[in-house]
């Protein structure tokens, strides 16, 4: 394969539990994690790999009450980027669920390369033990290097590679009004950061969680002894 060939992967978050994250990475120079804004824990293993990926991963929460699938979402978001991006960008969808074919089917037609990329169904839902199964095509994984990223002011899809300060101000009185309104009071500083990261999706760039974390400082709403997170509000 090319090595300048660029590939977009798209995956929601149960099935993002039953990979190995270094494998995504390996196979994808942007990674798409649909999330529902319902889920308040993720593993911290992953959220420290997640955040290795900087700009080139995006958390899309979604608010989905009824507990559905995210396919819908996925599609959507595809649809943008195949609106926007030059057709030599691939896209790989992680799921086992056949209800992507004819969408996939389609994206072929237009000229653009999309497939799925289907689990192992004997895997185990345990985050660490898990894999892909790389059915097709089998340069997927054996031939794919990534791909290298101009360093503009804004990345390929639109995203804006520095976050501004008062967005990161504005995040922390949103983090401390969510966490008021939840009641949810995560204890350890490694899990508050987790928390931010899954409900903030727009500074979800390697070093601004750090950055959030030291404003509710500097406003006092918390204090930091020993890891664990106290709370002023």
């Amino acid at each position: 394969m090319n090595t300048q060939t660029r590939r977009y992967l798209f995956i929601d978050y149960e099935n993002l539990l039953q990979v190995k994250f270094k494998k995504l990475e390996k196979v994808a120079s942007k990674i798409f994690i649909f999330v529902e804004s319902s889920q308040e824990t993720v593993p911290l293993a992953l959220v420290r790999q997640a955040q290795r990926s900087g700009k080139n991963l995006r958390w899309i929460v979604v608010n989905n009450p009824g507990g559905g699938k995210l396919n819908y979402h996925i599609a959507f978001i595809m649809g943008k980027l195949h609106q926007k991006l030059e057709d030599d960008v691939e896209f790989a969808v992680v799921s086992n669920d056949a209800e992507f074919d004819p969408l996939i089917s389609f994206i072929n037609t237009t000229g653009r390369s999309c497939i799925r990329v289907k689990r192992k169904q004997d895997e185990s839902s345990v985050y660490e033990e898990s894999s892909l199964n790389y059915s097709k095509p089998p340069e997927f994984v054996d031939e794919f290097s990534m791909s290298s990223f101009s360093n503009h002011d804004d990345d390929d899809d639109g995203m804006p590679v520095m976050v501004e300060d008062e967005l990161i101000t504005r995040t922390a009185e949103e983090t401390v009004k969510r966490l008021i309104r939840s009641g949810n009071r995560p204890a350890e500083i490694s899990t508050l950061k987790n928390y931010i990261l899954l409900h903030s999706q727009e500074v979800s760039l390697h070093g601004n969680v750090d950055r959030i974390v030291q404003k509710l400082k500097d406003t006092k709403d918390i204090e930091i002894q020993k890891g664990e997170v106290i709370y002023n509000f």
